[in-house]
Order: C-alpha cells, then sequence, then structure tokens
C-alpha cells in the first residue's frame, strides 16, 4: 500500500500534526518531536502525547519523526557530538512516548577530516544512543553530496549500518538528496540501476521510508534543494516510473516540498497521487 503524506507543523502541541494528518486524509506523515533550532530536548507533555497516540491510532496515518538538523553524528569536535548524542536520545524517547515508528537521522558532516573519521563517529554516536534509549527504528537518510557530508552514496550508508548492528536499522531514501548526489531517477532504466546499487549496498530489506521530493537543480549538482514534485529536473515522468518499480508498491512517502506561488501541499499530493495512480 502507498502511504502519502508531509512533514507537519508541532505548533501548539505534537497531537496538532496528527490531527492535520487526519484531516487530509494523508496515510503518513513527519514531525520534529523536539525544537529543530534548538539542542535542549523538552519532554513531550503526556497529555500531548496520549493525544497524538489516540488520533493516529483513529485514523491510521503512520508518523515518523525527524531529528533536528543541528545534530551532526560525524562531526569531529567531541562538544558537538556530545550534543548530538543527546539530541539522539531524547528524540528516541520522545519516539517511544508517541509510538513513533521510525526516527529519520542525518549522517552529518566530517568537516573535512575524512569519510574514515566521520563513518567512526557515527557508528560510536548511535550505538551510545542505541544502548541509552528505547528500542526506536534508526532511519539514516541519504545526503546530496554536499562538501564533507556523509552519506550521499549507498556504499557509505551500507557500511555504517554493518559497522554499528543494530539489527532493525534502515534507511531514509530522499529522491532529491539522491538525484544531487548523481542517482538518476528519470527513467525506468535509471531508477532500475539505482535500485540495483541500492540493493548490492545496503539491501531493501533496510528501507523504511521515502522522502519524495523534486530537485529544483540538475543531476550531481550537490545541492540539497527540494521542489515541487513533477516541476523539478527529476520530473513528474520519473515519479511515475519510482512508484511503478516493484521496491516502492509497500512504502511511505513524505514530502518535504516548499510552499511558495509555485506550489503548495495541496498541489503536491495531486502531483503524487496522479503519478502513483490514486
Amino acid at each position: 500500500m502507498i502511504r502519502l503524506g508531509f512533514h507537519l507543523s508541532v505548533s501548539g502541541g505534537v497531537y496538532n500534526a496528527a490531527l492535520a494528518a487526519e484531516k487530509h486524509h494523508y496515510g503518513t506523515f513527519q514531525i520534529f518531536a523536539s525544537n529543530p533550532r534548538a539542542w535542549e530536548h523538552r519532554k513531550i507533555d503526556d497529555t500531548d502525547a496520549a493525544r497524538f497516540r489516540e488520533v493516529t491510532r483513529k485514523s491510521g496515518a503512520v508518523p515518523f519523526a525527524h531529528v533536528p538538523y543541528l545534530c551532526n553524528p560525524s562531526s569531529p569536535n567531541p562538544e558537538v557530538l556530545r550534543k548530538s548524542l543527546g539530541m539522539l536520545v531524547g528524540n528516541m524517547e520522545s519516539c517511544a512516548q508517541l509510538g513513533i515508528r521510525g526516527l529519520v537521522v542525518h549522517m552529518g558532516s566530517h568537516l573535512g577530516k575524512g569519510e574514515a573519521l566521520g563513518l567512526g563517529s557515527i557508528v560510536k554516536t548511535l550505538t551510545s544512543a542505541i544502548d541509552s534509549a528505547p528500542r526506536v527504528r534508526i532511519l539514516l537518510e541519504n545526503s546530496a553530496g554536499y562538501n564533507n557530508s556523509v552519506g550521499s552514496k549507498f556504499g557509505e550508508i551500507g557500511k555504517a549500518l554493518e559497522s554499528f548492528g543494530q539489527a532493525e536499522a534502515g534507511v531514509c531514501l530522499d529522491t532529491c538528496h539522491a538525484f544531487a548526489a548523481g542517482y538518476d531517477l528519470r527513467t525506468k532504466t535509471a531508477i532500475d540501476a539505482m535500485c540495483s546499487e541500492f540493493e548490492d549496498k545496503i539491501g531493501f530489506r533496510r528501507l523504511g521510508l521515502v522522502h519524495l521530493n523534486d530537485a529544483k537543480y540538475d543531476l550531481g549538482s550537490g545541492l540539497d534543494r527540494h521542489w515541487h514534485i513533477g516541476k523539478g529536473k527529476i520530473g513528474i515522468g520519473g515519479f511515475t516510473e519510482l512508484f511503478r518499480n516493484r521496491h516502492f508498491q509497500d512504502m511511505c512517502f513524505i514530502m518535504e516540498t516548499p510552499v511558495n506561488q509555485d506550489g503548495n501541499e495541496a498541489t503536491n499530493m495531486k502531483a503524487a497521487q496522479k503519478a502513483a495512480g490514486l
């Protein structure tokens, strides 16, 4: 079953995101479980969490959370790693409280110190978080390939998953990031090639979520600029072929598309539904 949804605001309480998903009949949605602009993690109010769980139970929408972008588990800076670990643990605790099945984590940047150091930091940080927090499925998100980033290539992600050893850990595949990193998604042939590499380096049993975003800039640009479904460089034909691929037939797809004069949630949902044949 294909489930479509968006990253939603938790302004006024996390349950408001669940209510919005219910109102718009989204099959899935994503939230920040903590302030995306601060290191400090505040525990979610129990009443708020209970309402969130009840609304998602009734609506059937599948919730996910995303760790704030401040988190950098690849950092060579010990203080940043300490803060990142605390943020991961806090977010995992909130996910358990909310009944959220997966926590999306950016692999971060090694800041010029090299891939090996970055991967080592990720493994150490994630292992410590898993040992200190409730069991929540970690989903490593592929990066766009910007300077010093870790995880733009499937081989890097596969190495990290093999090394820290949480069997249920997985991947969130972002289509814009993949395209920016050089994975062509515009044709059936290109998507088949991407899937072959994903299976070889990671394995589709690890795929837990797709961030469905078009790309504003060209293939291999390295630029993380999400765009409206079908209006970017991937195009509606690419998304149509992605939905037709057997590996994506039973998956949650969350859009992180902008809201501007070129489109909004309603127009992007319509485009995604058309591509998916829904």
